[in-house]
């Protein structure tokens, strides 16, 4: 019997927020808003039940940031503007093209 995943992807943004003069983060670099819009416009994109996006805590890659990782492919992307989220749900989420979003990935090699 195949597995079935409830979730085709699962989306986890950071939105971890510190306090002034501590090691930068997601949070105070616009997460929050990021989190809210990309909500917004997954639900409007038409695929049901096929993704999730929340928010996460520290991801650990705090210079990155605001950073998300992406499950089942463990693919992480740097999300810094509205456009940003646009492209991964039209070329990511929607249809996976990767020529058109591998300039949000993160190298992981690191």
């Amino acid at each position: 019997m195949s597995e079935k995943r409830f979730y085709e992807k699962h989306i986890f943004i950071c939105d971890n927020q510190r306090a002034p003069g501590e090691r930068v983060s997601c949070g105070n670099q616009g997460s929050p808003e990021l989190i809210k819009i990309f909500k917004q416009k997954a639900a409007k994109a038409g695929l049901p039940y096929k993704f999730r996006v929340q928010r996460s805590g520290c991801l650990d890659r705090c210079e990155l940031g605001p950073i998300q990782v992406s499950y089942p492919e463990g693919i992480w992307f740097k999300l810094r503007t509205e456009a940003d989220i646009d492209i991964l749900i039209e070329h990511y989420l929607k249809a996976d093209v990767p020529d058109k979003y591998s300039h949000l990935t993160v190298d992981t090699s690191e």
